[in-house]
């Protein structure tokens, strides 16, 4: 008789590749030459030969490959268990083999505990100003890398300015999504529309304020990573919140 492919598909999958005994891989990861390296052994408990390692006539020649009666190990401890068959009993092998099972089951049926994703924010990092933007070139530098965006514009706009604020965020958060990729003039091209809108907004009575605000996005199956959000005020002229300064103005 010989070991079933579905025997084997069985002995292996409870095995976890893993050695029954010292617990090391059994299949190693395949190089930049070669192929996977497979370490491990399909071995019988009972052997099926009189002179064999806790050969014993009570079972029967059925049974001598089935699932029952084999056990994965890697090559030392293969040899270790047929050369050492007093100490490596029929009971103590079958002893090691349900317990590498269970402990195989137990570890692929324990669900990863996975935090849940969350932007965490830093205090210090929340800017308490913003600067007002000159051009639409200092804006897009400043917009580019933020993943997030929290906007501030006067609730009572009319049908004309809400188009006008709506417009102009959008402008910018579609060139800060394809920013990257994109071509050096594309990227002029960029400045130039949001610059053109901010001058339209000018021209209407209001003003643009930025600052990013550095994040960090954590949870999930990765650490944390940074996640750099932009605030981004369109206020109008004369706002109580505008503080003037020598050197320019800010919120």
């Amino acid at each position: 008789m010989a070991i079933s492919d579905r025997t084997r598909k069985i002995l292996w999958v409870k095995t976890g590749n893993r050695c029954a005994i010292c617990r090391q891989k059994l299949v190693l990861d395949k190089t930049e030459l070669d192929g996977e390296s497979v370490v491990g052994d399909e071995c019988h408990i009972v052997s099926e030969k009189k002179d064999g390692p806790r050969f014993t006539a009570d079972i029967p020649l059925e049974e001598i490959d089935s699932e029952a009666n084999l056990i994965i190990l890697c090559k030392t401890h293969h040899k270790m268990i047929d050369d050492q068959v007093e100490t490596y009993t029929v009971d103590l092998l079958t002893h090691i083999k349900k317990n590498h099972e269970k402990w195989v089951e137990t570890k692929f049926s324990q669900e990863e505990i996975i935090k849940p994703v969350r932007i965490k924010r830093y205090k210090k990092e929340i800017p308490q100003k913003l600067a007002r933007m000159l051009s639409g070139k200092a804006l897009l530098n400043l917009a580019v890398g933020c993943s997030a965006m929290y906007q501030d514009y006067p609730d009572d706009l009319s049908t004309e300015e809400t188009e006008l604020i709506g417009g102009f965020i959008q402008t910018v958060t579609d060139w800060v999504d394809i920013y990257d990729p994109i071509e050096p003039f594309e990227k002029v091209r960029a400045a130039k529309s949001i610059h053109d809108d901010m001058v339209e907004l000018d021209k209407n009575g209001f003003l643009v304020f930025a600052e990013p605000e550095k994040q960090i996005l954590e949870g999930g199956i990765s650490e944390g990573t940074a996640w750099n959000a932009l605030h981004l005020s369109i206020l109008r002229k004369g706002d109580p919140r505008i503080i003037k300064r020598s050197e320019g103005e800010e919120t």
